[in-house]
């Protein structure tokens, strides 16, 4: 009877100790937890990097691509109702354009006909700025009305605006008031996200949008 109570409780001992865990493998389970989870951290840290850099390159060139959307319609209609293709070289070079249109030239018989360019819409400066506002010190792309004095953004976070005065041959025209197409070049620049060699890092990235307006009024010159 006492053989059996002893091999009982030895075998209850036995029991005990494989059913728990030793303090070597709860260190060794604890690193590799701790392992698992710094890595993760990092990847998750890399994902978000490169989902901010990507929402922020969606955002400026969907602004970049519809200011020139609206810099090539206006453009284009440059000259209308005028003797000339509606450039203004006093206040045309590669960085701004002054676009001039008589929009109320032709009424039809409904009246209300006008013979210059002082109506809204049709004298327009495209230009970029700098705007210091708040510290930003970003670069902006405006539209002025110089009737109405009224200024309008039309894209921001862009780091060039450039335009090139063009022959209908493509050949560089001697100047605006010759031109026939205007060519439209916005440069947009994503400063570096994070530290180089850390986890998330994204290096900074340079894309250039190009439209070409080509001036309506050039048939009537020729």
């Amino acid at each position: 009877m006492k053989k059996q109570t002893d091999k009982r409780a030895t075998r209850a001992r036995a029991a005990s100790g494989e059913a728990g865990f030793s303090l070597v493998e709860l260190m060794v389970a604890l690193g590799v937890t701790l392992v698992i989870m710094v890595v993760a951290s990092r990847m998750l840290a890399m994902t978000m990097a490169v989902r901010t850099r990507e929402n922020q390159r969606t955002e400026s060139l969907a602004d970049v691509q519809r200011s020139l959307q609206t810099m090539t319609r206006e453009i284009s209609n440059a000259g209308i109702g005028l003797s000339n293709n509606g450039l203004v070289d006093a206040d045309s070079d590669a960085d701004s354009i002054r676009v001039r249109s008589n929009l109320d030239a032709f009424c039809g018989a409904s009246g209300g006909c006008d013979a210059d360019t002082s109506d809204d819409g049709e004298d327009i400066v495209f230009a970029i700025i700098n705007n210091n506002t708040g510290g930003d010190n970003q670069r902006l792309i405006t539209r002025q009305d110089v009737s109405s004095g009224k200024i309008s953004p039309l894209a921001n976070r862009v780091d060039g605006l450039n335009f090139d005065y063009l022959k209908a041959d493509g050949t560089t025209a001697a100047t605006p008031s010759a031109a026939d197409r205007v060519k439209i070049t916005v440069t947009v620049v994503l400063p570096a996200v994070g530290t180089a060699g850390a986890p998330g890092y994204q290096p900074p990235t340079r894309t250039q949008l190009v439209s070409e307006g080509v001036l309506r009024n050039r048939l009537l010159k020729q």
